[in-house]
């Protein structure tokens, strides 16, 4: 999905030295374009590091950080799939913990980010194959992620536990599925439109 930034739209493009642009809102008029990394069909997402707003933009490959004003790369992280299918949007906490997830014989990635100077370094915490989303969104909790993880077979509600990276619980019955948090509720819509 296209990302509105001040007086911009960001869009994940793709081709040489233009994986990510940006343009005008009111014109169309280019104002940056940047990378020379795969893109996929995540979107991308705007976080806050320690007071800098950072465009995190997970490509087919790589998981990016780019400063949204000017295009510049500001970090990358591998994050490989078969076929370079990385589907599923990233999530971002309070705690400066980056969550990204794949199927495709992927799977998550718990990441902390920080601020050195000007540098951003990216520690990564744990990765798994215990919650592997093929396209659907996922939702935050406290220290705990729900989604829908399975890629061709069964899919199972997953809780993953961000501090460890392992499943605290899985539940059938459900088709891989997208999810909403509001009104303290999960509001769930399956593959079948249910």
């Amino acid at each position: 999905s296209p990302l509105a930034y001040g007086d911009t739209v960001i869009v994940t493009a793709g081709g040489d030295d233009q994986s990510v642009m940006a343009f005008r809102q009111d014109n169309g008029a280019l104002v940056w374009k940047s990378g020379d990394f795969l893109i996929s069909p995540s979107s991308p997402i705007l976080i806050d590091l320690e007071g800098q707003t950072q465009l995190v933009v997970v490509g087919g490959q790589t998981i990016n950080g780019l400063n949204p004003g000017t295009g510049e790369i500001l970090w990358s992280h591998p994050h490989d799939t078969d076929g370079d299918m990385n589907n599923t949007t990233a999530v971002w906490g309070q705690d400066n913990v980056l969550f990204v997830s794949s199927a495709y014989n992927g799977g998550s990635r718990g990441m902390r980010l920080s601020k050195a100077g000007d540098d951003t370094e990216v520690d990564e915490l744990w990765f798994t194959r215990d919650m592997q989303i093929m396209f659907g969104s996922t939702i935050r909790l406290g220290d705990f992620i729900y989604g829908s993880s399975g890629g061709f077979g069964p899919a199972f509600i997953t809780a993953l536990d961000l501090r460890t990276g392992t499943a605290a619980w899985r539940q059938r019955g459900f088709s891989r599925a997208h999810f909403l948090y509001a009104d303290d509720k999960a509001i769930i819509l399956d593959e079948d439109g249910n």
